[in-house]
């Protein structure tokens, strides 16, 4: 879709004697307003006048004004210096209107059974002919455009209202010009400090108005080429929804969005970072059927990153976005994902691996002296050997391991068990201190292989069929030790197999090749003010949902620390699809802020400057706190009244319930932003190369062509 520019509207705002002029040049008068209250007025019209305007659609934007002299071509002043914004809502009955309906039944009997046109005269006279074509429409006040003057310059003001009543016969009614249209759908293009300090906001057109899904009088009109312009600034660390089914937009117009961030971000010099979460892959890849996608933005730089699962090794846009689960240092990291996904198990085995202390205590959380030592140093030889049973827990639920990351597990193990099972497995550890026992094994493998033999030796000895050849050696020190004996049920599946089951499950999550922690390099990726696509196409359902709150939720504990530093914010846009798969009203039980990561963001992350867009088909999955903190909506179609009911107690949008679950085009919106004063209706335009190349141009990058190959400058 190909969208016109603004044909200088404002700028004839700024110069004119009033500003409203501008607003009712070139309108088409099409009736008058007989019955007016606050918040509504009804419209007395003809079909001559509504041909001529191109028709009145459903929801239109009309002016209403006080001309003296409606027939000839607007000049100021007017009765009164305002005019008033309507809507058109429905049809009206006129004072007459069982008078009118008796006489257009009997022109349409004569006119069929005569077989001539109800209008000709064969059928009925001029005069009736006239009171024929009217009608009346029902329309919503949505406020008032009145003049203003900011620092010398000319303003149009806008009042959500009306502030009086007069006799509703002194407004007539216009269509308004394509050009008025453009501005009234944009509205407002410059803000009060705006205008005060003489300054120009970065607009992008989204798209053209749309009043109906039919369009034939709007093109012959010229209403399809309206610009629909908006402030990327509303964006930025504010909360967006954009509703709809699947395949009716919502990812075109998250892209587009995204583009006039990474624009806007580029023109201001002020990095912006922006993380989409991507669970089909579509933005991480380029759209075979036009070669467009997020990543050409950053194409030849390191401006876009996306981590993924399987990274493509020859492409430097692609990173891991897997951890090593046998990286030590990230051990707690692992545990705490482990943890979350057994987070709804409560059998008694479940919870005793829950439980089971597999870190290194603190000493101070044992009494002083010599007794105190001897119980820390116990709990360490404990933890430690939790720790190795956890690894070989791992290793048998199928995580394989490699080399890139050194894996090394110390525990303490008497003489003679040590022996006896190098005897029976040879090398499978070896020795770092011979006088306290201390042992290391260098593979996840190794650490398998140990907890294997000692669980079938206490087993062995359980049931008293123990080998003579290990009757010498103590089990004792294993058999009593807790976190050991936690896992090594899981290990050994003796109670069941849903906890090892529920580990697999996270395997798509561990690549041995990973190094570090995705959500540290992600955060350095934003602060940088990249843009940054999360690939979950690759993985279960639960592997995404961990992942994208516990990166949110690492995300917001930086910024915190920054915040309560006293530190800049970093202004960061975080873009969730498919949003019902990660928002859920009675997700886990989770109902306080601290628990659920999105509501979280919903009400921290403005003090933050981060921002939130998320996009879902199921408004009811939704939380309300995040609903409710939503500052700029768009509406494409949704086929239930369950979610339309939803939609319907924010702003407006109960209006149009109805439009929105008939009308299935691409791209048709109902749209409601921070800065806007109301909602419109709105066809958003394409995502394409040349919004892409638009954003390269202004980040100092040479274009890209057709093909995604970077165009020699």
């Amino acid at each position: 879709m190909t969208l016109t520019g603004q044909i200088g509207l404002g700028s004839q705002i700024a110069a004119g004697s009033s500003p409203l002029t501008p607003l009712l040049t070139n309108a088409v008068l099409v009736g008058g307003i007989y019955n007016l209250d606050y918040e509504s007025a009804v419209v007395v019209t003809n079909d001559i006048d509504k041909r001529r305007a191109g028709g009145i659609p459903k929801n239109g934007f009309l002016l209403a004004a006080g001309p003296q002299r409606p027939m000839e071509p607007i000049a100021m002043p007017l009765d009164e210096d305002e005019v008033i914004l309507l809507r058109v809502r429905s049809v009206a009955d006129l004072p007459n209107q069982l008078d009118l309906v008796a006489i257009r039944m009997e022109a349409m009997r004569d006119a069929y059974e005569k077989g001539e046109p109800p209008a000709s005269e064969a059928i009925s006279d001029r005069l009736t002919q006239k009171n024929m074509q009217y009608s009346a429409f029902r329309c919503d006040v949505l406020g008032t455009f009145y003049p203003d003057t900011l620092a010398g310059h000319n303003f149009v003001q806008w009042g959500a209202d009306i502030d009086t009543v007069y006799s509703a016969s002194r407004y007539f009614v216009y269509s308004p010009s394509p050009e008025a249209l453009s501005y009234i759908a944009s509205y407002p293009q410059r803000n009060e400090d705006e205008v005060a300090n003489n300054k120009t906001p970065d607009l992008i057109p989204i798209g053209v108005v749309r009043y109906s899904a039919t369009r034939r009088r709007a093109i012959e009109r010229g209403y399809d080429k309206c610009p629909v312009k908006v402030r990327v600034t509303d964006f930025i660390s504010r909360k967006t929804a954009v509703f709809g089914m699947t395949r009716v937009g919502k990812s075109n117009t998250n892209k587009t969005i995204a583009t006039a961030v990474f624009e806007h971000a580029a023109k201001t010099k002020r990095p912006i970072g922006q993380l989409i979460f991507d669970p089909q892959g579509e933005y991480a890849s380029v759209n075979k059927q036009d070669n467009t996608g997020l990543r050409l933005l950053g194409l030849g730089t390191e401006l876009v990153k996306i981590y993924t699962m399987r990274p493509d090794s020859d492409n430097d846009q692609e990173y891991p976005l897997a951890i090593n689960f046998y990286n030590t240092k990230q051990l707690p990291l692992v545990w705490e994902l482990i943890l979350d996904a057994l987070s709804e198990e409560n059998t008694s085995y479940a919870n005793a691996f829950k439980s089971a202390k597999i870190f290194e205590p603190e000493r101070g959380d044992f009494t002083a002296g010599t007794t105190g030592d001897r119980e820390y140093w116990g709990a360490v030889d404990d933890a430690h050997k939790g720790c190795l049973a956890f690894y070989a827990t791992l290793s048998k639920a199928g995580f394989i391991s490699g080399a890139s990351h050194r894996f090394s597990v110390r525990f303490k193990m008497a003489k003679a068990m040590r022996e006896k099972l190098l005897q029976d497995c040879p090398d499978v550890f070896s020795d770092v201190n011979t006088k306290t026992g201390a042992c290391k094994v260098d593979s996840p493998g190794q650490a398998k292989q140990i907890v294997r033999w000692i669980s079938d030796r206490l087993t062995e000895e359980t049931a008293g069929t123990l080998d003579s050849r290990y009757g010498g050696i103590d089990f004792n020190s294993w058999r009593n030790c807790t976190p050991f004996n936690a896992i090594r049920e899981v290990f050994d599946e003796s109670r069941g197999t849903v906890v090892i089951n529920k580990i697999r499950r996270l395997s798509d999550f561990h690549d041995p090749a990973a190094t570090g922690e995705v959500s540290d390099l992600v955060w350095d990726d934003l602060v940088a003010g990249r843009l940054v696509i999360i690939d979950l196409s690759v993985g279960s359902q639960e592997v995404s949902k961990m992942l994208s709150e516990r990166l949110v939720f690492r995300l917001l504990d930086k910024a915190s620390e920054r915040f309560r530093r006293n530190q800049d914010n970093v202004p960061i846009q975080i873009m969730v699809e498919e949003a019902h798969n990660l928002f859920d009203r009675a997700k886990l039980g989770k109902s306080s802020v601290s628990d659920d990561p999105w509501v979280r963001l919903a009400k921290e992350a403005a003090k933050y400057d981060i921002g939130l867009i998320y996009a879902t088909q199921e408004v009811s999955s939704v939380d309300q706190r995040i609903l409710s903190n939503t500052s700029n909506w768009i509406v494409a179609h949704l086929n239930s009244d369950v979610e339309t009911r939803e939609l319907s107690h924010y702003y407006d949008y109960s209006i149009f319930a109805s439009d929105i679950r008939s009308a299935e085009d691409r791209g048709y919106v109902r749209m409601k932003t921070f800065s806007g004063k109301y909602i419109v209706p709105t066809q958003v335009a394409k995502f394409d190369h040349a919004m892409i190349n638009r954003a390269r141009v202004a980040a100092g990058l040479p274009e890209v062509d057709g093909q995604g190959q970077v165009v020699a400058p």
